[in-house]
This record gives structure tokens, C-alpha cells and sequence, in this order.
């Protein structure tokens, strides 16, 4: 059953070149979606559209049969939450504590009720030993587990990422690409994320491609970047197991998918130990 439902949807910044152009797809509830596509496709305007940080002028977006309006914003926000780029300007409270309890504290949850709230979600994200720490002491992962934690507090259905690991060091984006897929793994939340990273597409049920603002693929990841030449024609990356596959099939050598996999894996390794 589709969750998210987005027709025809249009969108321009200051009347200049269309941001977003008679965009049209669907999410299924309980998906892990990605959404890729050089800078200037569209992606983070389609992400605040559906959160209605950006108005819908041209089109529909539904949410549950919700249309994403004016009048149905205040509902829809307590069903989505979004983690946005930078980590740095996410934070709302003196302590990551506080920061975790705001959105319950506008949700005017009983104070008796919100410590055991608060310190649950906290432990899902791996922050229980960090609770009175102080912004500015947190590693960019940190930060963002601190995000996520605030927003499951909520328990939303969706959760958005824009670009929520760009700006974090390997170590940092490590940890949020696992919570991420551990978030996946249940049927409870659905997760769009707007990604350059390869790897992380490769995890997702379903990934989107958008260039200059429409769409251009839209399929499983194997079926995306099962079609290599289609996706350099606008100059994306293809992963490294797949021009492995390209390679050996130019030799007419035919290989299944786990032996490519063990393939790569052994070559990763063996360049590791150089």
C-alpha cells in the first residue's frame, strides 16, 4: 500500500528554471527509499515538499491519503520527522536531555511520562552515557544520533534523511548509515533518504533517480544500476561491483551474484592488507 503518493508535482524558486518538473511516484509503508541525482536534481526540494517546509503549488503530495497542505500541516508534522545536512543546526535544547524531550515537551506529554520516553530513545540510539552533555562537546555522528533520537521520541511513520551523512567523517557516517539500516529493518518506520552514497543505495528496498527535476529511473537498486550506460548518460556513479560484472561480461564470462559479491569482498581485502 502506498504511503506517500506524489502527482505532477512542479516547483520553482523565484520564478527561475523548475527545481521540481511534473514529478510523479509512490512510497510504499514500511519502504527504505533512496533518492539520487546530481546536485541541482531536485532531491532536497522534493524532501522539504513532502514536509511541507515548501509549498505544494503545482501537483498533490498525500501522506495516508493526507494531502500536504496549509490546513493539514500540523497533522501530517506529528506523523514525519526530517534530519537534515548539517548537524550543527539541529540542536533546540542546552543537552542532548533536553534536546531529545523537546518535541514531546510541544506535544505536552506529562512530565511524569517523558524521562522514561526520553532515556528509551536514547538507548536505541546508543547516547544513554551522553544525556548531560552539551552540544558543542558531540561528534558530528553524535549530533545526528541526538536528531534521530528526538524524532523516534515522536514516533513517527516516516522519517526523512537529507543528506544526513554528507558532512560527517567516515567513523560518524558509519554509525548513522547503521542506525539507519537498523531503523529499516522494522516494519514500523518508513525511511526516505536523499543520498550520493552508493553503498547505502545498494540497501534500500527502492531508489529513486531524479535529473533536472523529473524523473528518470525509478526501481529496485539492482535494476537501476543493472542499467550502467542509462545512468552515465547523466554522469552518476555505478557501483564497483557492477563494472566488475561489465568487465567480465565483455569476456563473455557470466558470473552469479554471490560470486561477484565474494569477488569484490576479496579484492577489498587484499587491497586493505597492502
Amino acid at each position: 500500500m502506498s504511503l506517500i503518493e506524489v502527482k505532477n508535482v512542479s516547483y520553482s524558486y523565484n520564478d527561475s528554471m523548475k527545481a521540481v518538473d511534473g514529478l510523479s511516484f509512490s512510497i510504499k509503508k514500511g519502504d527504505y527509499v533512496t533518492i539520487i541525482g546530481h546536485n541541482g536534481s531536485g532531491k532536497s526540494t522534493v524532501a522539504k515538499l513532502i514536509a511541507g517546509l515548501l509549498p505544494v503549488k503545482e501537483g498533490s503530495i498525500t501522506i495516508d491519503s493526507l494531502e500536504v497542505n496549509e490546513e493539514n500541516i500540523a497533522q501530517i508534522r506529528t506523523r514525519l520527522g526530517i534530519v537534515f545536512q548539517n548537524p550543527d543546526n539541529q540542536f533546540i535544547g542546552s543537552t542532548v536531555r533536553d534536546d531529545i524531550a523537546f518535541g514531546l515537551e510541544n506535544k505536552q506529554v506529562p512530565s511524569e511520562n517523558m524521562e522514561a520516553i526520553v532515556e528509551e530513545f536514547a538507548n536505541k540510539v546508543g547516547l544513554t552515557a551522553f544525556m548531560d552533555y552539551e552540544p558543542q562537546n558531540l561528534s558530528g555522528g553524535q549530533k545526528q544520533r541526538v536528531a534521530i533520537a528526538g524524532i523516534l521520541a515522536m514516533k513517527p511513520d516516516i522519517i526523512i534523511f537529507d543528506e544526513a551523512t554528507s558532512m560527517l567523517d567516515p567513523k560518524g557516517k558509519k554509525e548513522i548509515k547503521q542506525l539507519m539500516y537498523d531503523l529499516a529493518a522494522g516494519d514500523d518506520i518508513t525511511i526516505v533518504s536523499i543520498t550520493h552514497d552508493i553503498e547505502e543505495v545498494l540497501q534500500s528496498d527502492d531508489c529513486i533517480v531524479l535529473n533536472k527535476g523529473k524523473l528518470f529511473m525509478h526501481d529496485v537498486p539492482e535494476k537501476v544500476f543493472g542499467d550502467p550506460d542509462k545512468l552515465r548518460q547523466i554522469d552518476l556513479d555505478v557501483p564497483f561491483i557492477e563494472n566488475v560484472r561489465e568487465t567480465f561480461g565483455k569476456y563473455k564470462i557470466r558470473l552469479k551474484s554471490d560470486d561477484l559479491k565474494g569477488m569484490v569482498e576479496e579484492l577489498c581485502r587484499s587491497g586493505s592488507r597492502r
